[in-house]
């Protein structure tokens, strides 16, 4: 089961608390330079930059993912709604 969600896959805390939760696990989970597959499209896409704002994932044919960086933690294969997962490829 997911964190942060019950058993019907619904939300138990408001998504300004798991943002808050999440944000020290995103940091160590999305790295520059990373590879993420992003379950909506199955697509990889690579970390390529942030601003301080916004975090920007890159894909090899021209796809980006733009995803405010307070938010990134709502992304977690364990936190996310199902299809919205952005996990790490193993290489």
């Amino acid at each position: 089961m997911k964190w942060f969600r019950d058993n019907t896959g619904k939300l138990t805390m408001c998504v300004e608390a798991i943002r808050t939760e999440t944000a020290g696990e995103a940091r160590n989970y999305y790295q520059m330079g990373g590879k993420y597959i992003f379950a909506n499209d199955n697509r990889v896409y690579t970390y390529i930059k942030n601003n301080d704002e916004i975090a920007q994932f890159q894909s090899p044919d021209g796809f980006t993912l733009l995803i405010p960086l307070e938010s990134l933690g709502m992304y977690l294969p364990d936190v996310s709604s199902v299809g919205m997962e952005l996990t790490r490829v193993e290489e």
